[in-house]
């Protein structure tokens, strides 16, 4: 009875629970990390990264964009909203499914192949993923959990079963996709018929989800463009970029607590605008953070020894200065839930491309002469562009004093403080 008390009280708040499935997986990928790691080596997972990094563009240039008006419409009242943009999800995958098996027909070159086929799954579980975040934060983390778990155990099972290739990971990628995709669809209990897709309703909103599109990959640029100039354009060694590529990885450890409240508060902000929320949020994400971001530097070198092994070592380096981007990017992580969902796409973009032009422009000094380490202070220059940007306008837009998002007031701490005993009482008495 006391399991069963425990686990209705981190079941409760969607921000516990929401963070509990956070921490959990970060145990199982680490778990994951040591088979994957030492199962590749630093080139193939070098490769591994480009692969993921075009993959992650095409998808996102693929998807157009369609899921992202979804909190703006919900809040609208409009009915039937959910089956309308399932239907056009379905049948952009079949579309996509045709174009990507053609593609992989034409192309003469295995990362081109990989990314044709499994562009499209990945369009599809992006979409699903998303969706499912709006409607029921606390399945989407379940979801999120049930994936990790499984592409660990068959992380394992191919470590000590198969001889070492990149098409392992490449599977794992698929696996997670799919999982997504099922369960989502049967959480909302739904089985979207392509053929009654809306297409003036998805005409209607091809501009937002373009705008949206082109902020997602703003977005996702920000993250890969660094990997693809080290890889394409001044061709950098694939261990090196394999260094480089588990040093964001450790370093994305660090986006756990800010990537928690940003899912949840996509489900507030799709209600209401949750200023007072919002602003709450980003200061207990400040000293969340900042634990998380001392676990990382304490812990990351004997990590990495650990679980990848002392070939990996040079990827330390990376994480410690990755990592001193994560506080400002979490701004822009919580700030711009509220954004997108008042559907304030201008402001959005327009902060964000200034961000990845400062990142770009960057890469192109720092990488030639510094290799991984000049690709990793550009993205710091880049998320602090981006954090700066996004709280500067939220505290002018909303009059709020910078102290605000920084500080806790007394009436806050005796709140909080409150708030806490309760939780130790309870956890106490389950």
């Amino acid at each position: 009875m006391k399991i069963k008390g425990l686990a209705r009280r981190l079941t409760d708040n969607d921000y516990v629970f929401t963070i509990f499935t956070k921490v959990m997986a970060v145990f199982i990928g680490l778990i994951a990390s040591s088979y994957s790691n030492r199962f590749l080596g630093p080139e193939l997972k070098g490769q591994l990264g480009q692969i993921n990094s075009l993959l992650s563009i095409v998808a996102v240039t693929a998807n157009f964009g369609l899921y992202q008006p979804y909190p703006y419409y919900k809040r609208q009242g409009q009915p039937d909203t959910l089956d309308r943009f399932l239907r056009i999800f379905t049948l952009q995958f079949i579309v996509y499914s045709v174009l990507g098996v053609l593609g992989a027909t034409l192309f003469d070159s295995f990362q081109l192949t990989a990314v044709c086929l499994l562009a499209p799954v990945q369009v599809l579980a992006n979409q699903l993923s998303f969706m499912i975040m709006v409607e029921d934060v606390k399945f989407k983390n379940v979801i999120f959990f049930t994936a990790r778990i499984t592409n660990t155990l068959v992380t394992i099972l191919a470590f000590y079963t198969m001889d070492r290739t990149i098409m392992v990971s490449l599977a794992l990628i698929v696996i997670g996709d799919v999982i997504t995709i099922v369960f989502a669809l049967a959480r909302m209990r739904r089985l979207p018929n392509p053929l009654r897709a809306d297409l003036r309703f998805a005409a209607k909103i091809v501009p937002f989800g373009f705008v949206s599109m082109v902020t997602t990959l703003m977005l996702t640029l920000n993250y890969r463009v660094d990997t693809l100039m080290m890889g394409y354009m001044f061709h950098i060694p694939d261990a090196e970029i394999g260094y480089y590529t588990l040093g964001v990885s450790l370093s994305e450890y660090g986006w756990l607590i800010p990537d928690a409240f940003r899912e949840v508060l996509f489900s507030r902000t799709a209600k209401d605008d949750a200023v007072g929320e919002v602003t709450m949020s980003m200061k207990v994400n400040l000293y969340l953070t900042l634990v998380m971001i001392a676990g990382i530097l304490l812990l990351g070198r004997p990590v990495i020894r650990l679980l990848a092994g002392a070939e990996y070592l040079p990827a330390y380096s990376v994480t410690v200065l990755l990592i001193v981007g994560i506080l400002p990017m979490s701004y822009f992580k919580i700030i711009g839930t509220l954004l997108l969902a008042q559907g304030k796409k201008g402001v959005y973009l327009g902060m964000l491309t200034g961000s990845v032009a400062v990142n770009i422009v960057c890469n192109l000094f720092t990488i030639p002469l510094w290799g991984k380490m000049g690709a990793a202070l550009s993205s710091v220059v880049s998320y602090t562009v981006a954090g700066g940007l996004f709280l500067i306008y939220y505290l002018r837009t909303y009059h709020i004093a910078p102290r605000e998002v920084f500080v806790f007031s007394p009436e806050e701490r005796e709140r909080l403080a409150g708030k806490l005993r309760a939780v130790a009482r309870r956890l106490k008495k389950a």
